[in-house]
This record gives C-alpha cells, structure tokens and sequence, in this order.
C-alpha cells in the first residue's frame, strides 16, 4: 500500500489554487470601495481554502504514517540480521568444537596406528634374532642337561629341569601383554607388565610408552592424582619421545576437568612452546582461544 499522494492529484491542487487567486482580487474589491464580489463568491473562496488547507494535512499525515512504516520495516529487518548473525556466530563455533573432537580422534587413532607398526617392526625384528640364534649344535656337543658318560672323572650331576630358571619375556613381549591385558579391560595387570618393562629394560624404545599406558590407565580408573603423575614422568624422563607432547596434552585436559584453570593453561601453551610441530599444539592453541 503507497501512501503517497498520486500524481493526478497535482493538477487538481494547482486548479483550486489558481481559482482561489482568480476570487481573491474580487475578494480585495471591497476594501477598495468595489461591490463587485457577493457573499456567495466569498463563500466559495473560503471553502477551496479550507479544503486545500485539509488536503495538505491529509498529505502531511501520509507521509508521516509512511515514514513510521518505514522505521518500522527498517526495525525488523535489523532484529533479523541480529538473529542471523548470533546464529552465524554459534555455527561458527559448533564446527570449531567439531572439528577438534575429530582431530583429537584422529590423533587417537594415529596414536593407535603408530603403536601397532612399532610393534610389528620389533616383533619381526626380534623373530629374526631368534632364528639366526638357533644354531644346529656341532656334532659330538653335549646337550645341556644330558649326563656324562660314566667313569668319566669329573661328571658333575644333571641339575633338575625345576631349577633352572624360565627366561624373562623380552621388552616388545611385555609390552604386548600390557597392552592386550589393557585392551580387555585389566588395569591392573597392565600396569604391572609395563611396569617390568620399566625396570628390567628402561632403556628400551618401549619404555616411554610403557610409561604413557600406565598414566593412561589411571586416567580410566579416574585416579586423577596418580595419572597426572605418570604423565609428568612421561614428559620429565623421555622429552623428546613421540608420546611426550601427547602426555603433556592430557595432563592440560586433566588439570582442567579438575577446574584448575590457571595451570592448565600454563601446560597447554607448554605443547605450544615446546612442541610446535605436533598435532597437540593445534588443539592446545585452538583450548586456549576459548579460555581466554
């Protein structure tokens, strides 16, 4: 609906005006001594003048009642455009929490992939030491164990099969176990292993994953203290391991389940610093945007 006065209501304006300056030198007439205009001629002149005069507050309150209108309109569309762009900004940040979810998972599962061709690498490595260990004994050797011939002077007694000792499982060996006993749900027993490896062979490359497992199995126990510890140790006795800038990640997550804000974020902004290559930096940098 327009509210503006129509264009062929113009020429009707400029007719009423044009005859009420036709009637007004008839109007002036008798003040200047003429009787040429009658009282009926005065009448018609004054009500062209009170009808233009109505017309142009008709039209004066049009064009405010349109302008109103117009605010009006104008009012609306910016409320939408407030709506929209509070939607635009929660969208924006879903997909942000989304994509982290989907980094630490893959991070997850590279973590997993990455253990497993460890692993198999070791396992091979160590089936092929033990065939080049099985070497066909010389003829005429003695077997371990067997007895000497009689009469033969020394011949010390076969010791018993009980006494001998059983072999300790190698470092890939323990850490298999640890990790399968882990995988069906027996921390406790997973610790133990990994805590065998750590002690009979800490210098092994399994030892600083050793460690992170035990740290991750707390973490699954909610022992928040103890976890926390073992991740520390990761990062503190193997820095530059592939699992230290991960353990020093999860230790930042822990701090902050428990509300310490302060300190977590001191830890995430550590993975920045001190691993800013890593895959953990990125999601420590993208954690501390949303703490600031």
């Amino acid at each position: 609906m327009s509210h503006a006065t129509p264009a062929g209501s113009i020429v009707p304006l400029r007719l009423r005006f044009a005859r009420v300056w036709r009637w007004v030198p008839l109007v002036a007439l008798p003040a200047t001594g003429g009787c040429f205009a009658t009282r009926g001629d005065v009448r018609i002149v004054q009500t062209d003048i009170a009808s233009l005069r109505a017309e142009l507050i008709r039209n004066q309150q049009d064009q405010k009642d349109a302008l109103t209108q117009t605010l009006r309109l104008l009012q609306v569309a910016s409320d939408s455009l407030a709506r929209v762009s509070a939607r635009t900004v929660g969208i924006q940040g879903d997909v942000r929490g989304e994509m982290r979810a989907v980094r630490e998972q893959l991070l997850q599962v590279q973590t997993l992939l990455g253990q497993s061709q460890a692993t198999i690498a070791r396992l091979r490595k160590e089936m092929e030491e033990q065939r080049a260990s099985l070497v066909p004994a010389a003829p005429g050797a003695t077997t371990p164990g067997a007895a000497l011939p009689p009469g033969r002077p020394g011949a010390a007694p076969a010791k018993p099969e009980s006494a001998v000792a059983a072999p300790l499982p190698g470092p890939s060996q323990l850490f298999v176990n640890g990790r399968d006993q882990l995988t069906r749900g027996s921390s406790a027993t997973a610790r133990t292993l990994f805590q065998e490896l750590l002690s009979a062979y800490p210098d092994s490359d399994y030892a600083p994953d050793a460690q992170f497992w035990i740290a991750e199995s707390l973490a699954k126990e909610n022992n928040t203290a103890a976890a926390d510890a073992a991740y520390a140790a990761v990062v503190s006795t193997y820095p530059n391991a592939p699992k230290a800038p991960t353990a020093l990640y999860k230790r930042a997550q822990l701090l902050l389940k428990q509300g310490n804000t302060p300190q977590a974020k001191q830890l995430f902004e550590q993975v920045v610093a001190r691993y800013p290559r890593s895959d953990e930096a990125e999601l420590a940098a993208e954690t501390l945007k949303t703490l600031r």
